[in-house]
């Protein structure tokens, strides 16, 4: 029984592993159930439908999930290459310096402190350049 339950699982889902998965989740599953197995006039059919179904269901997961993943993705790209060319342009006019100052600070969030230690500069220094840089972008994009 097991042999033809794996076929039939294989056969819809295309693949071996996940058959086997799914078999084994079945058993699990008629195993836990309450229901009494002397309800169930034909074993042989109910495990072949129920094997069936859970196949079906194993394809819809999957579909359904790659289609979110390429969803998001997609969103997350737009978003990302999006952000990056508007964070490049209002940018362009600092010295590369100040660059990766407003983008440690601005961006990702780092303290004065820690941007002086990754830069190796003095607090001081990082400070009056963030300063520095936030009047230039404010200038060069006054309206």
């Amino acid at each position: 029984m097991y042999a033809l339950l794996l076929h039939r699982s294989s056969s819809i889902v295309g693949n071996d592993e996940d058959a086997k998965d799914i078999v084994q989740d079945l058993f699990v599953l008629i195993k836990t159930q309450e229901c009494p197995s002397e309800t169930i006039s034909n074993p042989r059919g109910y495990l072949y439908g129920m094997v069936t179904n859970m196949s079906r269901q194993f394809i819809r997961r999957q579909k359904n999930h790659s289609e979110l993943e390429w969803e998001n993705r997609d969103r997350t790209t737009c978003a990302t290459i999006g952000t990056n060319f508007y964070v490049d342009d209002l940018l362009m006019p600092l010295s590369e310096l100040q660059k990766n100052i407003v983008r440690l600070h601005d961006i990702e969030g780092y303290t004065c402190i820690e941007i002086a230690l990754k830069l190796k500069r003095t607090p001081a220094a990082v400070k009056k350049q963030l300063a520095l840089a936030h009047r230039k972008i404010r200038e060069t994009y006054k309206q």
